[in-house]
């Protein structure tokens, strides 16, 4: 039996191969992946296959592609459906010309390893291709020693990715932080829009905003070194202690006025809550 093995990564022909040696086949590793994105990527995993096969003296063929405007261009339309319209067809079909060419008379894939496939429309498109191009399909699911592959492939060193290939499912597995951040920066944009609003800047604080207060007023707090902080207070009062507090306190929530500063200690620190600027 000629073998050819369309092969997406190191990591996941590592099961696939041992499997196949078990049983006597002796496949031929075949690289064409133009859906890995971006090309630092690409050629991470592709360099990672070549060191792999090298290691276990496996034949590889590589079909240099890659392919990041033609797979955009026929992925765009229908995002969610992208892996079975194109990517698995675009890939599987190439790999079944080139076995066609060149004397195999049989393929198959390690994309029938991935439990984060799809694995029985992948089976279809493979059976269907096998018979519009009249060479034959090896089955087997791989996916009973997907664990087993990926903790060799670790104790080797071979380079893990975190991400099926392509540019939309690089997105997808960040998802989640995608989402974090596009909270978080809204808030930290508020906050700086606030600071350039109000004119006035002060080194070595900490800008951050005041939750409980008048959100019609322009109120902050700023944590300070109490050391930094201390002369002014000083050159004002001459000493520092509760009362002093609690006046400023009073005063600042009695008037609402412009220009009060609540000033407090807190361990170490100073805590300025920040005050309505005249204009």
């Amino acid at each position: 039996m000629k073998l050819l093995m369309h092969t997406c990564c190191a990591p996941c022909s590592v099961y696939c191969i041992d499997s196949l040696r078990k049983e006597g086949i002796e496949p031929t590793l075949y690289w064409f992946n133009p859906n890995i994105h971006p090309y630092i990527e690409y050629k991470t995993r592709r360099d990672t296959l070549i060191e792999y096969s090298k290691m276990i003296n496996a034949k590889l063929i590589i079909n240099e592609n890659y392919g990041l405007k033609d797979f955009c261009k026929n992925v765009v339309d229908d995002l969610e459906n992208r892996c079975v319209n194109y990517c698995y067809k675009v890939r599987l079909e190439e790999t079944i010309k080139y076995a066609k060419e060149n004397g195999f008379d049989t393929f198959t894939t390690t994309l029938l390893v991935s439990p984060y496939q799809k694995h029985d429309e992948i089976k279809l498109l493979c059976e269907n291709l096998a018979k519009k191009y009249e060479i034959e399909f090896l089955y087997r699911d791989f996916r009973v020693g997907f664990r087993e592959g990926q903790a060799k492939a670790r104790d080797l060193g071979l380079y893990m990715q975190k991400y099926c290939g392509c540019i939309f499912s690089e997105a997808s597995s960040n998802y989640d932080h995608i989402i974090s951040e596009q909270k978080v920066r809204p808030l930290e944009n508020k906050i700086t829009e606030r600071k350039i609003r109000l004119g006035w800047d002060v080194p070595n604080l900490e800008l951050r905003p005041y939750k409980n207060g008048n959100t019609e007023q322009i109120k902050f707090i700023y944590d300070l070194k109490k050391k930094v902080y201390q002369k002014y207070v000083e050159n004002i009062y001459g000493e520092w202690n509760d009362e002093i507090q609690k006046k400023l306190f009073d005063k600042f929530m009695k008037e609402n006025s412009k220009n009060i500063e609540l000033i407090y200690l807190k361990d170490e620190l100073v805590r300025i809550l920040q005050w309505k600027r005249n204009r």
